[in-house]
């Protein structure tokens, strides 16, 4: 999971990539770039909200060319009337007195019992948020990170 705020783009997703495919038969086909070689399941809240799958597949041919595809749902196109903002949903459910979007005293409690202990530990350890300029792409130390477990942000490519 990566999180802030005042980052580079405004977004808001969940990225769930798949594991690489042992005995994988295109592996040659992609060199040095094994991150393009995992499928990932993608739901995107804001903006634009959409889920979708991008997949590895073989151009239709002849050679042994892969390219990516996104099986998509994007719910600008296929539900054309507005969508709602999400305050706009936890407003009107608070007027109208629906409670499901709002956590109960027993939850509160038991996030407490959770998130007590580790902040106790961060408070005795003096553990410091790592900060980062206005606008960028985060900490550095959350790069590091993924490089070194080999995971994909989704936001190194041009399209953000």
């Amino acid at each position: 999971m990566k999180a802030g705020k005042a980052l580079h783009t405004k977004r808001a997703e969940i990225r769930v990539p798949f594991r690489h495919v042992p005995g994988n038969l295109y592996k040659r086909n992609f060199g040095a770039d094994m991150d393009k070689a995992t499928n990932e399941l993608v739901l995107r809240v804001q903006p634009d909200e959409a889920i979708y799958l991008t997949v590895n597949n073989k151009v239709p041919g002849l050679g042994m060319i892969l390219d990516r595809s996104d099986l998509n749902l994007l719910y600008r196109a296929r539900y054309p009337k507005e969508i709602p903002d999400a305050y706009e949903r936890l407003l009107l459910d608070a007027v109208e007195g629906e409670r499901r979007l709002f956590i109960s005293s027993d939850e509160l409690d038991a996030a407490w019992a959770l998130f007590t202990p580790l902040l106790k530990e961060i408070e005795d350890k003096k553990i410091a948020p790592e900060l980062y300029p206005y606008g960028s792409r985060g900490t550095v130390g959350a790069h590091y990170l993924a490089a070194k477990h080999n995971v994909r942000w989704g936001d190194t490519g041009n399209d953000d």
